[in-house]
């Protein structure tokens, strides 16, 4: 064969190559072409014949189009096959089968491309943290700190556990001694919204708290829910039952509000959470309780990260003589399991 068959050999193979290829533009003006495989944790990943499997950030691509079908997955949770077609920069379209197609939508919306196809599937995350000190010398002091959480989901069901304990003494004196466990049951619809069931317990010496139980039903919004997203609310109703070491014990009904957040920014570098629980008394509005967790992740390998945390609590009624806010700021070793 000669030289100049060759050329037009390879140009066709090129062009051909091209025409089937999915395209991906850039906000910086570059286009790329190859196989889309999926979307996931904000991060696009692009097969392609000359330099691999590329990831690339998700807020970087203005525009993308696929020549075959892929299974897409919106922030709302709706889910559908199609293929990606061009729209305007920041958006796109899809066509499912030969007719339907959707309007323009923006490209924040979509949630993930190709997810795992395993609609009925339980899943179990978690994570433990650890974190303390101790000292002996001219100080006599030791700490302790233990929290985990464990979620098991699925489309329709959550179930979730958590617990902490945190002990402190100095020179042979408690001056910490509280934990909580809280277990709850989450019931999702098709659009995110869930109805619930919870009951909490807690502890704390130092508050002369012997046993607060809680049980409580509501309702909530999982309004976001990504690898690097995640944000819910809900409300509802709740039975306190107060038990105090001296203090005369209490019983009410209550509103709850409560809030769950957790975003992960840089590539899941760092990661900043938040939760808070609110709940006022029924027969006295200015009877309430607050408890917040606030902090930042930051990941080492493994599963492993180094956090930083805020507890705040705040109990407008606390028993004579005591005050009413709890602050404690918490270094620990996280384990996601």
């Amino acid at each position: 064969m000669k030289l100049t068959d060759w050329k037009f050999a390879a140009a066709g193979w090129l062009a051909s190559a091209s025409a089937l290829a999915d395209t991906v533009s850039l906000v910086n003006g570059d286009r790329l072409s190859g196989t889309v495989v999926r979307l996931e944790a904000a991060a696009l990943w692009l097969e392609t014949p000359y330099a691999g499997k590329l990831k690339l950030p998700w807020k970087a691509v203005s525009r993308i189009e696929t020549d075959a079908p892929v299974r897409v997955r919106l922030d709302d949770g709706s889910a559908l096959d199609g293929q990606l077609l061009a729209a305007d920069d920041g958006q796109l379209r899809i066509r499912a089968g030969t007719l339907a197609e959707t309007v323009p939508l923006a490209l924040e919306r979509v949630a993930a491309i190709n997810p795992p196809r395993h609609p009925d599937r339980t899943v179990l995350a978690g994570r433990a943290s650890l974190g303390g000190s101790f000292a002996r010398g001219n100080t006599d002091a030791e700490t302790l700190h233990v929290d985990g959480e464990l979620v098991a989901r699925n489309p329709a069901q959550r179930v979730t556990l958590d617990g902490e304990l945190n002990e402190a003494a100095q020179d042979g004196v408690d001056t910490a001694s509280n934990w909580r466990l809280g277990m709850k049951y989450d019931h999702f619809l098709k659009d995110r919204t869930y109805f619930y069931a919870s009951t909490r317990f807690d502890h704390d010496g130092q508050a002369d708290l012997d046993l607060r139980s809680t049980l409580g039903v509501g309702a909530g919004r999982q309004v976001v829910e990504r690898d690097d997203l995640k944000f819910a609310f809900e409300g509802g109703l709740g039975l306190v039952n107060e038990d105090y070491g001296s203090a005369p014990d209490e019983r009410f009904p209550g509103a709850r509000l409560g809030i769950k957040y957790e975003q992960a920014f840089w590539q899941k570098r760092l990661t900043l959470y938040h939760g808070s629980d609110l709940l006022v008394s029924l027969d006295d509005a200015e009877d309430y309780l607050l408890q917040t967790r606030t902090g930042v992740r930051l990941p080492v390998g493994n599963g492993l990260s180094l956090a930083t945390q805020l507890n705040a609590d705040y109990d407008a009624v606390p028993a004579a003589g005591k005050e009413s806010g709890d602050t404690m700021v918490v270094f620990k070793l996280d384990y996601a399991i």
